[in-house]
């Protein structure tokens, strides 16, 4: 036991063995898949999307693949308004000034875009197809971007 003590010092005390191994592992670590919601408060598309008798939203965050999920919101008060800063959440403010920039642009509301290491890899739009086409998507684009080992997100896309 003393043996492994004073081997883990050693390692430890050389010049970079830490910062490497705190490199390395965030090198492989795979940035969590974050999926943000665009609404309106006074969207009648949104609040059914929300509401209990749609179940569209709980049918989203009951869902296992809602659990592998970074998942925010960005709500306005009007549908005719543009959204604000204070619309959005402090962690996504990067996604407000692409918006500014023109280099974003939200999907319409209800929406919702997937983003892995904060770049734009799905994006979805409307209630209509949620049980047939749009839910099923997102889950598979979930599953996917967990068990593959190939990334979604194109080599040499803008961050």
């Amino acid at each position: 036991m003393n043996r492994w003590i004073a081997s883990l010092f050693v390692l430890l005390s050389l010049p970079g063995f830490l910062p490497s191994a705190l490199a390395e592992a965030h090198a492989t670590a795979k940035p969590k898949l974050l999926l943000v919601y665009w609404s309106s408060r006074d969207c009648p598309w949104c609040a059914y999307w929300e509401s209990s008798r749609s179940g569209m939203e709980h049918s989203l965050k009951s869902s296992k693949e809602f659990k592998k999920l970074a998942y925010r919101v960005v709500k306005n008060d009007h549908l005719a308004d543009p959204y604000i800063d204070s619309d959005y959440p402090p962690d996504i403010k990067w996604l407000k000034e692409r918006v500014d920039w023109g280099e974003e642009k939200n999907p319409g509301r209800p929406g919702w875009v997937f983003y892995a290491d904060k770049v734009r890899v799905a994006s979805f739009y409307g209630t209509k197809d949620w049980n047939s086409r749009i839910f099923p998507e997102m889950k598979r684009l979930v599953a996917r971007y967990y068990a593959d080992a190939r990334p979604i997100v194109p080599r040499g896309a803008a961050r």
